[in-house]
């Protein structure tokens, strides 16, 4: 409708052009009909002019409204809408987080709480250490890819408390006398429930990506392997030992070396030494 005024106005000046051309024509043939044509053409053009004047009324530019002042109330709207969508971006963050924990293998979760572990002295990287580092109490030794299976703790003059070669993982009681060389990682049994593990056999099985292992190890009876009687399988030369404590306080209790088969009954709350041999039922 804005465009009317303007239609108008261009129809008008055709027909007054139109209307003073057949006028002129009229004149000069001289037909009486001159002075009828020109005041057609002066009537069109007064409804060019007029179409003109409505089509200019209706261009004028709009006045751009001026918003009002925000209120108390939509204020709050706002502040509430920020709020929302900053909780919104909390919780896609906190799914986001959750999904990439779920990616996460066993094996690499295992290392992270470890790791976790090392600021509260509560487990050990593989390494030396001098008196005082590493407190008192009993520690499981699991070795890994990569890692070694010695360990040793010396009194004050240096000389030998105790020491093992691990086929795999087992305990030690660290006296806090001196040097120890462990090249496998230490963890304190205090810290198995925030391992969300029980002993030494899942930590190592979880590291090492194996399941129900029975292979050569030192077995926590009552938390590897319940107590009861055992036949040991040997390939080569088998050595299994049954004692009272861990590495460090490992009073024998029996021991033997064995080629083939050996049967062996363990308590709740001694070790099981196994070497070059495994658990066959």
């Amino acid at each position: 409708m804005d465009d009317f005024g303007l239609i108008i106005a261009l129809l008008a000046l055709v027909t007054t052009f139109i209307f003073l051309i057949i006028g002129i024509l009229s004149l000069v043939r001289k037909s009486g009909k001159a002075k009828k044509q020109f005041r057609n053409a002066g009537i069109s053009f007064v409804v060019m002019i007029i179409g003109f004047v409505v089509f200019g009324m209706n261009s004028e530019p709009t006045e751009t409204a001026t918003p009002e002042p925000t209120t108390e109330e939509e204020k709050d709207v706002t502040d509430e809408e920020s709020a929302s969508e900053e909780q919104v971006e909390e919780e896609e963050e906190v799914v986001e987080e959750a999904e990439k924990e779920a990616e996460k293998t066993p094996q690499q979760k295992m290392i992270e709480g470890i790791q976790a572990l090392f600021a509260s002295k509560q487990a050990f990287d593989s390494g030396s250490y001098i008196k005082g580092d590493i407190p008192p109490g009993e520690y499981a030794f699991v070795s890994f890819a990569g890692s070694g299976k010695y360990y040793s703790e010396n009194d004050a003059s240096n000389n030998i408390i105790d020491n093992n070669n691990f086929d795999s993982f087992g305990y030690v009681y660290v006296h806090g006398a001196g040097n120890i060389e462990s090249q496998g990682v230490l963890i304190s049994t205090v810290a198995f429930p925030t391992l969300d593990v029980s002993g030494a056999k899942q930590i190592y099985e979880v590291l090492n990506n194996v399941t129900d292992y029975k292979d050569a190890g030192f077995y926590k009876v009552g938390v590897d392997i319940p107590a009861g009687a055992y036949v040991l399988e040997s390939y080569g030369e088998g050595y299994a030992a049954v004692l009272a404590g861990p590495i460090g306080k490992s009073d024998i209790v029996d021991n033997e070396l064995f080629n083939g088969r050996y049967s062996v009954t363990v308590s709740n709350g001694q070790y099981l030494q196994m070497s070059q041999s495994k658990i066959s039922q």
